[in-house]
């Protein structure tokens, strides 16, 4: 039996049991958390990547799919235009060989007109011109933008036989630079070199030639006038508008 020495602290003793294995189990099950915890969030990382990566796949295919689509909507909206552009091209060309046909026949017709004007003042010459009178004018369009060819018939009736003597005056007229203006044929025509064009004829006379028009100017008609020589004749004046025909 222990005894208490006086004056000394007294310490109790308790026995413990002798675990040697306790440590490591507890070692051990913190590594197996740690390591199911980190299974746990890569496989959570991996379905989540899956599942993001499906999701864009997903988008990328419908984005090619909408791709294609459009690239087939615009083919066939090309293939319309072309389409479109065709027959308007062809449209067109319709239309310009009809306006040519058009001008043709009316060219044709003013002709007509005048060799009936013609044969009709050779015949039957208006009341007051001496039998004398205009039987055909006109302006046909050359090669070149400002160049001209002119005809101008002048005619006697043929109930009558004398020779007819005058002389013609052929003026242009028209603006230049925004003021009126007027040009004789001499100045327009290298074969003319007068303004006076002498006429001698028993029947009918051919004035024909090319005029050239200056830069700047717009010619808007031709005033004509047929002027007898003696003191009683004819004095015949008339003006026609810029119409040209082409040649």
């Amino acid at each position: 039996m222990a005894r208490k020495v006086k004056g000394s602290k007294q310490y109790r003793m308790k026995v413990v049991p002798h675990r040697p294995f306790s440590g490591v189990v507890s070692i051990v099950g913190a590594a197996l958390l740690a390591l199911v915890t980190s299974a746990s969030a890569y496989y959570a990382g991996q379905y989540h990547l899956s599942r993001s990566l499906d999701k864009k796949s997903r988008a990328h295919e419908s984005a090619l799919g909408q791709l294609d689509k459009l690239k087939s909507e615009n083919e066939t909206l090309r293939l319309r235009v072309a389409t479109a552009e065709q027959s308007l091209t062809i449209g067109e060309q319709a239309n310009d060989k009809v306006r040519a046909e058009l001008v043709q026949k009316e060219s044709r017709i003013a002709e007509l007109k005048q060799e009936i004007s013609f044969y009709r003042g050779l015949m039957a010459p208006a009341d007051g011109s001496d039998g004398v009178s205009i039987g055909r004018f006109s302006i046909s369009q050359t090669s070149d933008a400002r160049r001209y060819q002119y005809k101008l018939l002048v005619q006697q009736s043929a109930t009558r036989h004398n020779v007819v003597k005058g002389y013609a005056s052929f003026i242009v007229v028209g603006s230049q630079d925004g003021q009126p203006k007027r040009y004789p044929l001499s100045a327009l025509s290298r074969q003319v070199d007068s303004e006076k064009i002498l006429l001698r004829f028993k029947y009918f006379q051919n004035i024909e030639g090319e005029l050239q028009l200056p830069q700047g100017f717009e010619p808007e008609g031709v005033e004509l006038s047929l002027k007898s020589s003696g003191r009683k004749g004819f004095n015949i004046e008339q003006r026609y508008g810029w119409l040209v025909q082409k040649s």
